[in-house]
């Protein structure tokens, strides 16, 4: 058993390198001395390596940030903050719908035609997916009329990957998101943060209408790549908000084998609205109601289907058993840029205005 010093000298560490790094105390209304005054006293009376890890969970948890966490010595995460948010994706039913569209699935890309649209599901902006693995998904879709991304359960990655593969849909560069880093403690007015600018890449860009399917299951790096798409025109990102985290954090040695998680920014979006802890909203909420609709069939993306119709002028009709997919919330909560819109609902896969 480590001696008690080492276990306050563990305490002292994570505090200070928090006290270093985190950016978002204010942003969180977290007083960081008042949390060391609180749980300093506690550590020092703490007898094992369990009870300390207690101690530190139980004052992280109040930043409610899920890209803080700690790593025990065989490697597993122990997280700081749990959410209990119903994700909008149900597997079995993608599952389905999948085997239905003949999806081909590389790794965590899926790709392949849903009732005549492009399809590409990107689990991941982790290896082994990279920019080379999408830009020959993307290439394999360029004739399509509409496309269909899904990224519902991708939890995040390199946003470097992320941000990249936006840049094959954008003829004109803007900022994508907007970064503040802790760079000393000092400097605390300061009137805007770094920006990080979208670049068209490429030796072409897909222009045509394409539908982003994004939930509560999608982090970090995929809520950069949705605050990036939803300013293009021909982007329509439906479902719902995505999971508000977006700190890319950095790992740090605590001790006896443990380690310990920062994150190093706080991110913007476009809009220069914070993604942490609030998302990035779809233009248009879909309900997830997964109970009132054919258990075969995959609602969220019937409903991108039907969108491309409205987009493109085409029209397909789902396959049969396809019942209604979910409405759309009242136009008053959308995005501005869907307000103009009568609020139809969508049916058997397309529009029946």
């Amino acid at each position: 058993m480590a001696p008690r010093t080492a276990f306050i000298e563990q305490f002292d560490t994570l505090w200070a390198r928090f006290d270093a790094v985190y950016p978002s105390f204010a942003y969180k209304r977290v007083d960081w001395r008042a949390q060391r005054d609180t749980y300093r006293a506690r550590a020092l009376r703490v007898r094992t390596q369990d009870e300390l890890i207690a101690v530190l969970i139980e004052m992280l948890a109040p930043l409610q940030d899920r890209h803080v966490w700690l790593v025990d010595p065989r490697g597993q995460v122990v997280p700081t903050y749990r959410t209990n948010t119903l994700a909008n994706f149900d597997r079995a039913r993608w599952e389905a719908a999948m085997r239905e569209a003949s999806i081909i699935k590389r790794n965590e890309i899926g790709e392949g035609m849903v009732a005549g649209y492009a399809y590409l599901y990107i689990g991941t902006w982790k290896a082994p997916v990279d920019i080379d693995a999408l830009d020959a998904a993307l290439l394999r879709a360029r004739d399509a009329q509409g496309l269909i991304i899904d990224v519902r359960t991708n939890a995040g990655g390199n946003d470097g990957t992320a941000l990249a593969f936006a840049g094959r849909f954008t003829r004109r560069s803007f900022p994508a998101s907007y970064v503040e880093i802790r760079t000393d403690p000092r400097v605390t007015d300061v009137e805007m943060p770094l920006a990080r600018t979208l670049a068209p890449r490429g030796p072409w860009q897909f222009t045509r209408p394409v539908v982003l399917i994004a939930g509560r299951g999608g982090l970090s790096a995929t809520e950069s790549f949705v605050a990036a798409m939803r300013t293009l025109p021909q982007v329509t990102v439906i479902g719902d908000t995505t999971g508000g985290a977006s700190g890319n954090p950095a790992t740090f040695a605590l001790g006896n084998g443990w380690r310990f998680t920062v994150p190093r920014w706080l991110e913007y979006g476009p809009d220069r609205q914070p993604i942490e802890g609030r998302g990035v909203a779809p233009h248009l909420a879909m309900t997830w109601d997964p109970e009132g609709y054919d258990s075969a069939r995959d609602p969220l993306i019937d409903a991108a289907v039907g969108l491309l119709g409205e987009r493109t002028g085409v029209y397909r009709i789902a396959p049969a058993g396809a019942a209604e997919p979910p409405s759309r919330q009242d136009p008053k909560q959308q995005d501005p840029k869907q307000d103009s819109k009568p609020d139809s609902r969508l049916q058997d896969g397309h529009d029946r205005r």
